[in-house]
């Protein structure tokens, strides 16, 4: 691989983890606000999940594509810091496969007039769970992909 190539992969590594990580860490805010504004909650949630779904989940398709490309051409395949990362971004990847279906319950529920109030609270619980180990998982791999620490 040239190094004009790998620097493009790179380049579109970086870029990639910025929206997806960046669009993930708004989520907190708008979370907070769907849960205080009941009569706009389910807008909100749904601003979300377009955000997640058109933002995020394609950005971190592209930066785990982008850097296995690079891990491959460049990296010896036993690179602990690597292996770690990828063995994050599959919980990731489950972490959202399983995020979807609850936020899909969340926004058929504050829609409801009047909302379930005890059902939503349980799931806004879940969600903001599931929004923190996302963030945090993220958060990792991003340390790990700019410090290279020796693992083992």
């Amino acid at each position: 691989m040239t190094a004009e190539i790998y620097l493009s992969l790179k380049w579109l590594h970086i870029v990639s983890a910025c929206i997806g990580f960046g669009s993930n860490v708004t989520h907190i805010f708008w979370l907070l606000a769907a849960n205080a504004d009941p009569v706009h909650g389910s807008n909100i949630l749904r601003l979300i999940k377009k955000i997640d779904d058109r933002l995020a989940v394609p950005a971190y398709v592209v930066a785990t594509i982008c850097g296995t490309t690079m891990w491959l051409s460049l990296w010896p395949t036993n690179t602990p810091w690597i292996i770690v990362s990828l063995v994050l971004t599959l919980v990731l990847a489950a972490m959202g496969t399983a995020y979807g279906p609850f936020m899909k319950k969340w926004i058929r529920l504050t829609a409801r007039q009047p909302p379930e109030q005890q059902q939503i609270a349980g799931l806004a619980r879940g969600l903001t769970f599931s929004w923190i180990g996302i963030t945090v998982s993220v958060f990792v791999v991003l340390y790990l992909m700019v410090w290279k620490p020796i693992l083992w």
